[in-house]
């Protein structure tokens, strides 16, 4: 109401005063423009210190006196006194018509200050936007999810970011509880009715690591830190800002260091294991073979001979497995087709799944792709992969075989319509010696994974439970010729 009440007309002003004074009123209510405010000044009357009238280059008309300038600008409903002087305003007080108002050097000093303070405001305001939108545009460029949780325990603003992982506009995301979308802030806040008791937040930062599956079924990584904002003035907590960190690459990297440290422990020991082992089990074996043949022992124990040397044989390989897991090798690297090594591996395998009512589809890029590594040990590995589909779905099921480029690597996928993994057993997988089953010796995935790597290449596995598991193959992309 008030605006619309200031906003009715634009007030049209004379000025009388010296020059500096008109210079200064005139700089101040219009530094770019003839109007400012709602004020326009139409015309002045500059005089000297003697009171004569002047002329200077002003951009209003100036006249000799006040007379004259009503008269020339009947639009002017109020004359600023700006020199002060009592027979000038006592002049004017006189002389003025009842329809223009006198403002006097004390008003004028005040209206001035009014309008220098409400142009501070607006230029303060401005800044201040400037400042809010450039914090935003460097916030929403960080590549984590950043949001402020108000003393209500509700979300008062966020990023870009955060906003595109919760496939919600910011606006939308204002006033939602931030725990529905990090229940794992339940283990740094305190809570209250279900929300989190901002006021009862202790006065340091906290932060805490958690993992989750995508949408794709890869186990993703992350750090979530929770900062209070203490009020100033006091020790009150009244915001917290959160910050959620994917450091997936960084977990896996560090997966891969503590894993190649484990591995060459396990290797040494292993290898000890093994060849300890070995010397006797070779000396079991040959009795075993020799007393096999020994004609005096009756039928029961021939089986019973027949057992020990099977048990035998099998232990064997099995060392044959560790000493071939554990020990370097210089692998022999060549260009092989990916589709080729697919098409050959599912040629054995085809008969199997057909037994086992497996449906098999084959999806292998057109342009079959060329990669880095040795064809038999690539289309043993994914052998591999496809008897542990088959495992897992001795019931039947789907399995399909992919192949592709990405980036620098191609790949070839085994994707099936098991059970899946749970994320307890996903994050051992890869450890040797580590079994879900009950007959294994758990080599298999970790030696895919082994000979993958001394390609330069790697593995991939995502799983959901309940909806099948993927393991891709990684080989680096051949050069081109």
């Amino acid at each position: 109401m008030l605006g619309d009440f200031i906003d009715i007309k634009k007030d049209c002003i004379g000025i009388v005063g010296r020059s500096f004074a008109l210079s200064a009123l005139s700089l101040l209510l219009h530094e770019s423009s003839r109007e400012a405010a709602g004020v326009s000044i139409e015309a002045g009357v500059l005089i000297d210190e003697a009171g004569s009238p002047l002329q200077d280059g002003h951009d209003f008309p100036l006249y000799a006196d006040v007379g004259s300038m009503l008269s020339a600008h009947p639009a002017i409903e109020m004359v600023f006194e700006l020199s002060g002087e009592p027979e000038l305003v006592g002049s004017l007080r006189a002389s003025l018509p009842p329809e223009v108002a006198l403002v006097e050097l004390p008003a004028a000093r005040f209206f001035l200050r009014l309008h220098a303070t409400d142009r501070l405001w607006i230029a303060c305001k401005a800044n201040l936007m400037q400042t809010q939108a450039l914090f935003k545009s460097v916030v929403d460029q960080f590549p984590e999810d950043i949001m402020i949780v108000g003393s209500d325990g509700l979300i008062l603003d966020c990023n870009n970011h955060f906003a595109e992982r919760a496939k919600a506009s910011i606006a939308e995301l204002q006033g939602r509880n931030p725990l529905k979308y990090y229940d794992s802030l339940s283990s740094l806040c305190p809570l209250k009715g279900g929300y989190i008791d901002v006021p009862a937040m202790q006065r340091h930062n906290e932060e805490l690591m958690f993992s989750e599956s995508d949408e794709h079924g890869k186990m993703q990584y992350y750090r979530l830190y929770v900062y209070p904002i203490i009020e100033e003035g006091s020790d009150n907590v009244v915001q917290l800002v959160v910050i959620c960190r994917n450091i997936t690459e960084r977990t896996m990297i560090e997966q891969r260091l503590q894993q190649s440290e484990r591995m060459a422990t396990v290797g040494e020991l292993s290898a000890y294991i093994a060849h300890e082992i070995r010397n006797p089990l070779m000396a079991m074996g040959g009795f075993a073979k020799v007393l096999i043949k020994d004609e005096s022992i009756d039928a029961p124990g021939r089986e019973k001979i027949q057992i020990i040397l099977e048990e035998a044989q099998r232990l064997d390989r099995l060392l044959k497995s560790i000493l071939s897991f554990v020990r370097s090798r210089d692998v022999e690297k060549n260009n092989i087709d990916v589709n080729r090594v697919a098409a050959d591996a599912m040629q054995l395998l085809s008969l199997g799944c057909q037994l086992q009512e497996i449906e098999v589809e084959m999806d292998l890029d057109p342009f079959h792709p060329l990669g880095v590594g040795g064809a038999e040990q690539v289309r043993q590995c994914l052998i591999n992969l496809v008897k542990n589909s088959m495992e897992a779905m001795p019931e039947g099921g789907r399995l399909k075989i992919s192949s592709g480029i990405s980036g620098k690597h191609v790949w070839l996928e085994v994707r099936d319509s098991g059970p899946g993994i749970s994320d307890d057993i996903r994050s051992h997988v890869f450890d040797p010696f580590y079994s879900s089953k009950v007959n294994g010796n758990g080599l298999g995935l970790p030696m895919v994974k082994k000979i993958m790597e001394e390609f330069g290449g790697g593995v991939e596995l995502a799983s959901r439970p309940g909806k099948g598991t993927s393991v891709a193959l990684l080989l680096r992309k051949a050069p081109v010729a």
